[in-house]
């Protein structure tokens, strides 16, 4: 996803810069408080066994990670980058780092889910500590992959104001950046979600219960919500690798599309609260019937 990044033109586009940052205001304003929500009623579930609770509170912080920072990206849109080079390379170091973390979390959602209605008893030899590798192994792979971006990062004068933007030195590098983003932030999850869903949907109604299939449906709640915002910003990037001159104007609008994924979830998590709350309930009663239900 390329955000506020250079272009041929050098001309100032205040109506993209305008339209971004209402989108960019809303996201943050809808998404901070109710990312915080979610985490609340995220962490009072920590204690039990289900693996769920747990990766969606790992969704919830990247996405509140992504969204926190927006007030700087919005005046930046605006007024130019006055935050120096060091800030520039960090902000866009924690964005990219809770992007990936954010898309790796909701693709493994998909896995999950799959692996715990399908085969639960080989789900349930993972463990705690194998749950918590998981998770830990998101952070840890997204952060790897993010780490090109205090790289490329640099503040530049374009158009007469300061911008911090990927700045490549060949058009090589550029369409590999563009190419493993493509791939790791939209064709491999699209990939995962089109075969752990549709075979999951084959035998979802003769091996879970009515609770474990409203989780389900929540799960790929968020997964649709995912592809229809980043869609855009992935049609984006494929037309920078096909074209050789690109557009401020449509980084900016489709990279802020792209956060309204993070935005969306938590409101998601509220479909969820009396599903956790059941879960909860059942497990405590009848600690012995974990399989489906992990």
């Amino acid at each position: 996803m390329e955000y506020q990044n250079s272009s041929n033109s050098s001309r100032f586009d205040p109506t993209s810069a305008v339209a971004s940052s209402t989108v960019l205001g809303l996201c943050c304003a809808l998404g901070v408080p109710g990312n915080i929500a979610a985490l609340v009623m995220l962490s009072q579930h920590l204690k039990d066994d289900s693996f769920t609770p747990k990766l969606m509170l790992s969704l919830a912080v990247s996405d509140l990670l992504s969204l926190i920072f927006l007030p700087v990206w919005i005046y930046a849109l605006l007024n130019g980058w006055v935050f120096g080079q060091g800030l520039c390379k960090l902000f866009s170091y924690v964005v990219y780092w809770s992007l990936y973390s954010s898309v790796l979390a909701v693709t493994l959602l998909s896995v999950q889910r799959y692996l715990q209605v399908l085969y639960p008893q080989r789900w349930a030899k993972l463990g705690q500590k194998g749950q918590k590798g998981l998770i830990f192994g998101i952070w840890t792979l997204s952060g790897a992959l993010g780490s090109y971006a205090p790289y490329y990062r640099n503040v530049k004068l374009k158009a007469g104001l300061l911008r911090c933007y990927q700045d490549y030195a060949k058009k090589q590098e550029k369409i590999v950046i563009l190419l493993v983003e493509t791939l790791v932030l939209f064709v491999v999850p699209l990939c995962s979600l089109l075969c752990f869903y549709l075979r999951l949907h084959q035998r979802i109604s003769q091996s879970v219960s009515f609770r474990s299939h409203k989780l389900t449906k929540l799960v790929i709640r968020i997964m649709v919500a995912f592809f229809i915002f980043g869609t855009p910003s992935m049609i984006n990037n494929l037309v920078l690798m096909a074209m050789s001159w690109e557009s401020d104007g449509s980084n900016n609008v489709t990279g802020a599309l792209f956060f309204i994924n993070s935005c969306v979830n938590p409101f998601l998590y509220a479909f969820s609260a009396r599903t956790l709350r059941c879960r909860r309930k059942q497990h405590s009663d009848q600690p012995q019937e974990n399989l489906n239900e992990s």
